[in-house]
């Protein structure tokens, strides 16, 4: 009752861009393989996001949309399950422990939504590329017909090689998104700080070619990626 008072005041006053920007990154609840990862983006005084768990199975990958903050350890959200017509809204505290990863305690309670099981587009699904380290797992899926979010990870039991997707579009055979690099301790984020990867590429049968750059570094080189798929 205290949490759910506190997120009406919430509503009604705001709450400082700043303190969404805490809630930025991952977070994980569970352990071995119930672990689930949930990756936040700050959205104005809000967030957005996705959870996922294992992360490399479409199947249990959700949005998360319609965040709102208490206090730095009380938060709540929506998860959408867009395939089957439902959703629930989580009220959830979150734990930062002096080491290991930021730990999160949701509690759901479901949510009916008009509409029924929607099957998947061509697009929507599981594809793999090659990875320096690890074989990088892209889940994609559609919202309101063409805009493109999802989650990308490898290895993908490690909240630190987890990342949104999110603001893509499709046209045609045209597919983009942006990658959220958000402040993650893993080395490239540590390097260059919070940022997102522009990705831009074709589809031609199963497979996509990505070129890529870095928001705001534009004129710098970026890169190429190929995936193959979508593995259902």
């Amino acid at each position: 009752m205290r949490l759910l008072s506190a997120l009406v005041l919430l509503a009604a006053l705001g709450t400082p861009a700043s303190a969404a920007g805490g809630v930025s990154g991952t977070w994980i609840a569970g352990s071995g393989p119930a672990m689930k990862i949930y990756i936040f983006k700050a959205q104005g005084a809000g967030f957005i996001g996705a959870v996922c768990g294992p992360c490399d199975d479409p199947s249990t990958v959700f949005r998360i949309a319609d965040g709102a903050i208490a206090d730095a350890e009380h938060v709540a959200f929506s998860i959408v399950h867009d395939d089957a017509g439902s959703r629930e809204r989580v009220t959830a505290t979150l734990s930062t422990p002096a080491s290991g990863p930021r730990q999160i305690v949701a509690t759901a309670k479901a949510e009916s939504l008009p509409g029924g099981r929607i099957s998947p587009a061509p697009v929507e699904g599981r594809w793999i590329a090659a990875g320096r380290v690890a074989q990088q797992n892209v889940t994609l899926k559609l919202r309101n017909g063409n805009k493109v979010w999802g989650v990308i990870c490898g290895p993908c039991n490690n909240p630190d090689g987890v990342f949104l997707i999110e603001d893509g579009a499709l046209d045609g055979d045209a597919i983009s998104f942006f990658i959220h690099h958000i402040d993650t301790p893993a080395a490239s984020v540590g390097q260059n700080g919070p940022g997102r990867n522009l990705m831009k590429g074709t589809i031609v049968s199963n497979v996509m070619k990505f070129k890529w750059v870095r928001e705001g570094r534009e004129s710098e080189p970026g890169g190429e990626m190929t995936l193959i798929g979508p593995i259902r």
